[in-house]
């Protein structure tokens, strides 16, 4: 099965020139397990995942506890004993964990600190609950298997983006994250995607001559996974922003195709072998074009931004723009005040059943109406259906529908989201996923009560409460 490959995508520590690292005896860190306490302060309380940089564990943070505050519990990096004797890698890892602590985004995870504990050397950063996008992807391609249905990418296009928005604000600020791959991705259960590890990541800067002193400064270390990282990675050169494009190419083709498009290949087999992605089925020449240019395997081929590989990808008729402004741009300053300041609109079944014609608009109205829509499609391809609040597709509808009543096409636009909201309450009952479940038959029965196949659905979702 394919998906063995991504439950083993470990980074690997590589050192261009070798030098030995000197053996030890086993350490305290080698030892430590589930109930144990880290600087007297951090109480472990159960493994979250392992990978080639180390341990990472659920803990509770007892001052935190001690000064009263309920939300006490974070997730602790405890780094692993190979990392810890190369040379300069507690440095380099120090100096990059500051700067990652300088990224306070809701698309990358928040990093709290970096210290150590005699021999055991941590990182802490906030705990999240969800699952990691490797974890996905396997099974996505389960679900995949032998289906002949048309793919849905309405869900990929989302995560792609919110990755796109983490890596563009990280960009912006010289971090290039030089070891972007499923594994250091993760989905929360409110459908928000963010990004690990920029911690381990090595700084890029704007300078040349700044960029050869902080690569003599942090030694040969570098961290890669074969099959996310760029030919220049292999071959050592310096750290740039087209590296974490071509590990987000990667991903999209993951996430769009349900496969690698090298398989268990590396770059450097891909060169050597001349290998060439499958096409993949509903994308359009410019779609797959703006992907091929993602995954060149030559730095000066590739798409130079991540914002750019985006454009290309996103449909044409979405520009990507709009999706990237929600929350900043005045059209979603406007409708998020819209809906605080209003309660959110129940719409009446007539809508759906022989809805009369609606009135014609002009003026401002007409084109405040025609972008609502076009920022409602937005939404509504990238799976932002009914969160965040005011900042969603049936938010949006809605306020149109409150300017310009029969709107037909918001009416069309909402009986999509309806039937997506099914499919995905449908997902979360087969998931075991109840109270999703739940949220999402109210969200769309509040809409449209007498939705026949969203009824069922809470009738069936009642059924088998315990």
């Amino acid at each position: 099965h394919r998906h063995t490959d991504i439950e083993n995508e470990e980074t690997h520590i590589i050192q261009q020139h070798a030098r030995a690292a000197t053996p030890s005896a086993p350490s305290r860190a080698s030892k430590i397990s589930p109930g144990g306490l880290i600087n007297n302060r951090f109480h472990l309380e159960y493994m979250l995942g392992r990978g080639g940089m180390g341990v990472v564990y659920a803990a509770r943070d007892l001052r935190k506890e001690e000064l009263g505050d309920a939300d006490s519990r974070i997730a602790i990096k405890l780094l692993s004993e190979e990392v810890r004797h190369l040379p300069n890698a507690l440095r380099m890892l120090q100096q990059e964990c500051k700067k990652a602590q300088e990224l306070a985004h809701p698309n990358v995870v928040t990093v709290y600190d970096f210290d150590r504990d005699g021999e055991v050397v941590y990182m802490t950063m906030e705990l999240l609950a969800g699952k990691p996008l490797d974890k996905y992807l396997i099974d996505r391609e389960i679900a995949a298997t032998g289906q002949d249905t048309p793919v849905d990418f309405s869900e990929p296009f989302s995560i792609i983006t919110d990755i796109v928005q983490g890596l563009a604000y990280a960009h912006k600020r010289g971090i290039v994250h030089f070891d972007l791959k499923p594994g250091n991705i993760f989905i929360t259960d409110d459908g928000t995607t963010k990004i690990l590890d920029f911690g381990i990541a090595r700084a890029m800067r704007t300078s040349r001559k700044k960029m050869a002193v902080d690569a003599s400064e942090l030694g040969d270390m570098i961290a890669l996974t074969p099959r996310y990282a760029s030919l220049e990675m292999f071959r050592g050169e310096q750290p740039d922003l087209r590296d974490d494009i071509y590990a987000l190419a990667i991903i999209a083709y993951q996430l769009l195709a349900g496969k690698h498009p090298f398989g268990e290949f590396s770059a450097e087999d891909v060169l050597h072998q001349n290998l060439q992605p499958e096409r993949i089925p509903g994308l359009t020449d410019r779609q797959w074009k703006g992907l091929l240019d993602g995954l060149a395997l030559k730095r000066e081929d590739r798409t130079l931004s991540v914002e750019a590989f985006l454009e290309t990808l996103l449909p044409k008729k979405v520009d990507y723009r709009y999706w990237l402004a929600v929350g900043t741009a005045a059209t979603a300053i406007i409708v998020s005040l819209f809906f605080w300041l209003q309660p959110p609109q129940i719409v009446a079944p007539s809508l759906f059943e022989n809805p009369p014609p609606a009135a014609e608009l002009t003026g401002a109205d007409k084109n405040q109406v025609e972008q609502l829509l076009e920022v409602a499609e937005v939404h509504l391809m990238v799976g932002r259906l009914i969160s965040p609040p005011g900042a969603n597709a049936l938010d949006v509808y809605n306020q149109v529908l409150e300017i310009h009543p029969y709107n037909r096409q918001a009416i069309q636009g909402l009986e999509t989201l309806l039937s997506k909201l099914t499919q995905a309450a449908k997902l979360a009952i087969n998931d075991g996923k109840r109270r999703r479940a739940q949220e999402l038959i109210d969200s769309g029965l509040k809409t449209y009560p007498q939705h026949k196949q969203l009824l069922a659905l809470q009738q069936q979702l009642m059924e088998i409460q315990p």
